[in-house]
């Protein structure tokens, strides 16, 4: 069965930018990368998660995850028959918790203003993609990815014990690499891709103000070179057709967050000192490896419209979670929609809607001080593309 490359279903209608394991926002895919002739786009998402439980006190803890947006750009041009150039902007990690109330996550002997746990990270990711084509069907594919993150972390209450009032921040940007291969037969509808993102370490002085150190006397500088390094990523993207105006799609991204324990150097070091241990105690850890999966089929209603529906699931970093994103994976399901303005501007509109794992939330040191059951999500996003072929 021969397909019309004219009318070759793209059912890559919106890239799904969501609530994941981790600290991730972003699956960072590269599609654009993968477009024909000239390329731009603009994307826009609202992410709102609703995350409640009750402290081990049996206190309630309302919805402590924020709204939040992210945006993403991307263009791209073929430089010649055999090379093509991409970069492509996104907000890969990220995190804005915030606990309010009475419960075990708020200061009693702190005014209002700094009285909260909270934590805000973010991140901005601009990686450049030299594309070279082996034939007709192979390319191989790489370049680096320049990274900035930022924390904000702010530990309050009994949860806390004598950490509470601990403060850290930084803002540091470093160079990771990406590369992959990818297969593509237009014809038949078929696109395959394989990408792997380097981790990236950032070194840079982490200012922290550590309560613990007033316990024990230990004379310790609160700004201090450390380094916190997020993961490495695998991503495969596979995309078939099924006659001319269906296709289906499936997409598995693989991170490693077991391997990630983020050690402020002034809390390290206090916390070494206090339990003798000679490790400290990790500002967050993660126990298990993440795997997300994607598999969807999308159809061409009529020459200007397409659409696409999904299923979704992804198996969380393990339990017990983190307080600053209790959650144990996710199953939910997504809809989106790309009209073709004209022949070169299309509108994509798509929405996800999130089912979270029940989980047991818990500090560095291993104690369980949550409960978090019955949370639900949803996420928003649209984008604007240009595509001169």
């Amino acid at each position: 069965m021969k397909f019309n490359k004219k009318k070759y279903l793209n059912i890559a209608v919106l890239s799904g930018q969501t609530f994941a394991a981790g600290l991730e926002r972003s699956p960072q895919q590269i599609d654009a990368l993968f477009e024909k002739g000239t390329y731009a786009e603009v994307s826009y998402t609202h992410i709102d998660p609703d995350v409640q439980g009750t402290d081990t006190s049996g206190n309630h803890i309302s919805d402590l995850t924020e709204d939040f947006q992210t945006m993403g750009y991307a263009v791209k041009t073929d430089l010649n028959p055999s090379f093509r150039l991409a970069l492509i902007y996104d907000e890969p990690y990220g995190a804005k918790v915030k606990f309010e109330g009475e419960n075990n996550f708020i200061a009693t002997n702190l005014p209002a203003s700094d009285a909260y746990t909270r934590v805000e990270v973010k991140s901005k990711n601009l990686t450049t993609l030299l594309g070279y084509n082996l034939n007709k069907n192979f390319m191989i594919y790489g370049g680096p990815a320049l990274q900035e993150l930022q924390a904000d972390v702010h530990l309050r209450g009994l949860t806390y014990q004598a950490s509470s009032g601990y403060n850290n921040s930084f803002d540091d940007m470093a160079v990771g690499w990406v590369a992959g291969m990818s297969y593509a037969k237009p014809e038949l509808g078929i696109l395959a891709s394989l990408t792997y993102r380097s981790e990236i370490e950032h070194k840079t002085a982490i200012k922290e103000d550590v309560p613990l150190e007033d316990l024990i006397g230990f004379d310790y500088s609160h700004t201090n070179r450390g380094s916190v390094t997020t993961p490495e990523s695998v991503n495969l993207n596979l995309q078939t057709g099924l006659n001319q105006t269906t296709a289906v799609f499936a997409r598995v991204r693989w991170v490693p967050w077991s391997d990630f324990a983020y050690y402020p150097p002034a809390l390290k070091a206090t916390t070494a000192y206090a339990l003798q241990n000679g490790r400290g105690l990790p500002l967050v850890t993660y126990h298990d490896d993440q795997t997300a999966v994607e598999l969807g089929v999308g159809k061409r209603l009529s020459p200007k419209l397409a659409m696409s529906v999904s299923g979704l699931w992804d198996s969380g970093a393990g339990a017990p979670a983190p307080t600053l994103g209790p959650v144990e994976g996710y199953w939910g399901v997504g809809l989106a929609a790309k009209y073709n303005i004209n022949q070169n501007v299309a509108f994509s509109l798509g929405g996800r809607y999130m089912w979270f794992g029940d989980v047991k939330g818990e500090v560095s040191d291993g104690r369980v001080v949550g409960d978090f059951k019955d949370n639900t999500g949803y996420a928003v996003g649209m984008k604007i593309s240009y595509s001169s072929k």
